[in-house]
């Protein structure tokens, strides 16, 4: 990860003027390149210590869903390929209709645990390789914009230093494979601009593909990648694609053709997968009442919060049978949830007026996005007020001045235009098309708003932010002032923070 060579992920070379960043700051680079490993190595270790205590400490309340997610892995390690529903599996909701590669690999690995640990334990420790795999894929992406190193530093303190981060890279979730994916995805995307390798473009889409059969919520990402490819591809020559595409092929035909046949079969389980879905139920994502009766539904706690409250919100229950009803749900933050629901839409019902405008969502959205990365919302919440955020908002706005002063239309100027794009349109679509219409569906603006969701551009998010904020600056004792503080700021907020407000329902082994 500290190398200084300049090889392709696929192998072909490249000279250091390739690589060039745009403009530099004046003097040398504060950091030593064996200074640069050295720091790299720690903050690695430190990362890496602080999610193996997660993961053996951590009560199994408390990561969001992971109750769900280890229970189909589980399912999933007791078949060949895939599980079918029934009444074992309706307590985890659908095993079959869903993105199925996180919890068939997960489920494959289990069979693997010859070491007496708990199953939930083992598999939280087979998610942190995911983690580092992330924060790995970050410094890649950071080195197509720059090579300064105290850049590189401050994007990996970043990646690893932030408190929902770190809960799911030690929990069982399948955010920490898509998050992965995410991060390859974009990296691969723009060393194919930079490298022109058609196998770098190919690396791209399979980890798309790879991504949409983890997670549904990825497909919008590929979505803007896409259009971030055709884009940038209608400035060049018509033929510019397959003309990296035919030396791709002629440089080593039997490896082109493996990817490609790769490509072929994760787009054909695709097709499988959400437009077998849409055939059978009219959607590519169902819900578990539309796939099973609702007597089957019910079993799963989370679509059972959404019938109750449906059936209350159209009149068909009254407001104590559906309190009734929230009580039999088994999982106490889902239990809690849904009651609170109910209060809160009987109280917009008596009171329109606590209806928010777009406008006041759209801050609450950003707010909530923010505290929520920095601070943990799960089932358990560990979230800092409002006046801890304010050093972060002066941190984005110094950030967000460095790119209105800095930025440059350079070949690493026109990467860092594409990564912007690529992060304004999935937020904007999370927040419009998921957030939003949640909030118009149940009357609660918390509803959905996870900063965890943002976490598939958190890599481009973390490299712009860190790039942009250093650039604002020429002097090179100012810049490392600043790195440093940015870099205390971020390490104060994650592991020191949590053990400074962590009760003992947060721990598997304490008395509550």
């Amino acid at each position: 990860m500290t190398s200084s060579d300049n090889r392709s992920p696929l192998g072909q070379h490249h000279s250091a003027s390739q690589i060039q960043s745009q403009a530099a700051p004046a003097g040398p680079d504060p950091i030593p390149e064996k200074t640069m490993q050295w720091l790299t190595r720690l903050l690695l270790i430190y990362f890496g210590a602080r999610l193996v205590f997660l993961a053996l400490s951590i009560s199994s309340y408390v990561p969001p869903d992971e109750v769900t997610h280890a229970g189909i892995c589980k399912v999933f390690s007791k078949v060949l390929l895939l599980p079918d529903n029934g009444p074992d599996t309706w307590q985890y909701g659908l095993v079959t209709n869903i993105p199925w590669l996180y919890y068939f690999a997960m489920g494959k690995l289990l069979l693997l645990n010859f070491f007496g640990l708990p199953d939930l334990v083992f598999l939280r420790l087979l998610n942190i390789p995911l983690a580092f795999g992330t924060a790995f894929y970050a410094l890649k992406l950071c080195r197509l914009v720059t090579e300064d190193r105290l850049t590189r530093l401050l994007v990996l303190v970043m990646v690893t230093n932030a408190a929902m981060f770190s809960l799911l890279s030690s929990s069982v979730s399948y955010d920490n494979l898509a998050n992965l994916f995410a991060a390859m995805a974009i990296y691969y995307l723009f060393a194919f601009f930079r490298f022109r390798s058609a196998g770098l473009l190919a690396a791209s889409l399979l980890c798309q593909l790879g991504g949409a059969l983890t997670k549904p919520t990825f497909l919008p990402l590929i979505l803007v990648l896409v259009a971030v490819l055709v884009i940038h591809e209608l400035r060049r020559p018509a033929t510019s694609i397959l003309a990296s595409l035919k030396e791709w092929l002629g440089g080593s035909p039997a490896k082109a053709w493996g990817w490609l046949f790769l490509i072929l079969v994760a787009v054909l389980l695709n097709l499988q997968l959400y437009g077998g879905n849409y055939l059978r139920y009219g959607s590519p994502t169902p819900s578990m009442s539309s796939v099973l009766n609702p007597e089957a539904a019910m079993q799963y706690r989370m679509e059972a919060r959404g019938m109750i409250f449906s059936q209350f919100k159209e009149g068909k229950l009254s407001y104590m049978d559906a309190v009734i009803k929230a009580g039999e749900i088994t999982h106490p933050g889902d239990k809690a949830d849904t009651f609170r629901l109910l209060m809160n839409w009987q109280n917009l019902q008596q009171n329109p007026g606590l209806w928010l405008s777009p406008s006041a969502y759209s801050w609450l959205w950003f707010k909530t996005m923010t505290g929520t990365i920095l601070g943990i919302k799960a089932h358990l919440p560990m979230l800092k007020s409002p006046g801890y955020l304010v050093p972060v908002y002066l941190v984005m706005l110094l950030a967000l001045a460095g790119c209105v002063l800095r930025w440059r239309p350079t070949p690493s100027g026109w990467a860092s235009a594409g990564m912007t794009v690529i992060v304004l349109f999935y937020a904007g679509f999370l927040m419009h098309e998921i957030n939003w219409d949640a909030y118009q569906n149940y009357g609660e603006p918390g509803i959905t708003l996870y900063g965890r969701y943002l976490l598939p551009v958190i890599v481009p998010v973390y490299v712009l932010g860190s790039y942009y904020l250093l650039q604002l600056f020429r002097d090179q004792r100012v810049r490392l002032a600043l790195a440093a503080a940015v870099a205390l700021l971020f390490i104060s907020y994650d592991f020191p923070w949590f053990l400074a407000h962590a009760t003992p329902e947060w721990y598997s082994w304490l008395p509550r």
